[in-house]
């Protein structure tokens, strides 16, 4: 890598970082602000969590913003989604006693956040940074989310706490215009193709998720996020029920996220010997001993799970999108991760439909349905190791990604 390259790689990576970092923020602000402001308009845990779900239901569309994410300029996409976000936020606040302008709004800003997503992690760091410095880069940018996750619980509980609902939501508005402006820092990254083919460019996306060590994983991790894909908001509002101060429900989670952070920065060094299959089981069965201990009704045991639990979670991130990078090509980035996030990623907002049902239960009852379906996720993937580790004796072969909440 030249002197110039290193440069550019350091220049480019400062600005993305930049506005990953408040795009994060936002969007964890968010996560606390809005199950708190509905809790308390509603005092229905199951609506809380319902409404806040409807933000991640668009990545059911995630194929089609994946072929307009190769289809214009990088850029521009990435900047508009942060606008459009802001402009929801800004409309939320004034709607909060409405619930279901609330849950609409919350709709159409999932838009904005799955070509965010989709655009900062998976299609900027191979296009504008050189490929000996993209693994260094993929650990940055998620450490940085990893720790926004921290920062947005603490100012959002803070902010919900001293100034209300609507500020809250005003404010979270402003870092979404703050990470469009600081996104006007990145380099243009006009597309290589011309006219859109939609249903060649489907296609495209369909069949990556259709090659075998992927749909393993697609089944795997999608079992996965709909057991804890909305733990935070879970947890959130478990502890919002027993009238813990807002404050203090951010702080004992951005403890847990914490350790997520550090996870990530550590990644490439954890577990480096393992084959990628057999890492990922590690994770899987350390992140459900942690869930194991989130159940228990006591909340320093809760806190050491939610620990756990974003430890292992966290490694697998780091791994998940390396792989993708280094493996599926930059020209049909877009497209191919659009579409294997829609099932993986989009089992998300099922995560808070799920736990919706489960508050009837108290207690254990309440995590039981997530342990069990946990339990089906890890033996689905210890099938696939068992038959991928025969396999690589006979023919060595790159690697399967890891999961990605």
């Amino acid at each position: 890598m030249t002197d110039g390259t290193a440069a550019s790689d350091r220049r480019v990576l400062r600005a993305l970082l930049g506005s990953t970092m408040l795009s994060k923020v936002a969007d964890w602000q968010l996560g606390i602000v809005i199950p708190l402001a509905v809790l308390g308009a509603t005092d229905s845990v199951a609506m809380s969590l319902v409404s806040f779900a409807m933000r991640g239901v668009m990545y059911v569309g995630s194929p089609f913003l994946g072929a307009l994410i190769d289809r214009y300029d990088k850029r521009a996409i990435y900047v508009l989604s942060q606008l459009q976000q802001a402009a929801c936020l800004v409309l939320l606040a004034g709607l909060l006693s409405d619930q279901v302008a609330v849950a609409g709004l919350l709709l159409l800003s999932g838009i904005g956040g799955v070509a965010s997503t989709i655009t900062g992690q998976f299609v900027l760091i191979p296009r504008l940074i050189s490929e000996p410095g993209r693994p260094v880069a993929v650990a940055k940018l998620n450490s940085t989310i990893e720790f926004s996750k921290v920062i947005g619980l603490v100012l959002g509980g803070a902010a919900f706490s001293a100034l209300g609902a609507i500020p809250a939501a005003l404010c979270i508005a402003g870092l979404y215009l703050l990470a469009g402006a600081t996104a006007l820092l990145l380099p243009k990254v006009p597309s290589d193709h011309g006219k859109m083919d939609l249903r060649r460019d489907l296609a495209i996306g369909f069949r990556w998720v259709g090659k075998r060590e992927i749909l393993w994983l697609v089944v795997t991790m999608s079992m996965t996020n709909l057991a804890i894909g909305q733990l935070e908001p879970a947890l959130i509002t478990e502890f919002g029920q027993r009238d813990m101060n807002t404050t203090v429900i951010s702080g004992v989670l951005a403890v847990g996220l914490l350790m997520g952070a550090v996870a990530s920065r550590l990644a490439p060094a954890i577990l480096p010997a393992a084959g990628p299959e057999r890492r990922i089981l590690a994770c899987q069965l350390i992140a459900f001993a942690g869930l194991a201990l989130v159940s228990v009704p006591n909340v320093p045991v809760k806190l050491a799970g939610f620990m756990i639990e974003c430890f292992a979670v966290a490694v697998s991130n780091v791994a998940s999108i390396t792989y993708r990078q280094e493996t599926i090509p930059v020209e049909i980035a877009g497209r191919a991760n659009a579409t294997i996030r829609m099932f993986i990623t989009g089992a998300t907002p099922l995560s808070g439909f799920l736990y919706a049902w489960a508050s009837r239960f108290e207690g254990f009852r309440f995590w039981l349905p997530s342990l069990c379906i946990w339990v089906v996720s890890i033996a689905i993937w210890a099938v696939y190791t068992r038959q991928a580790g025969r396999i690589a004796v006979a023919t060595p072969r790159e690697g399967a990604l890891s999961g990605d909440r």
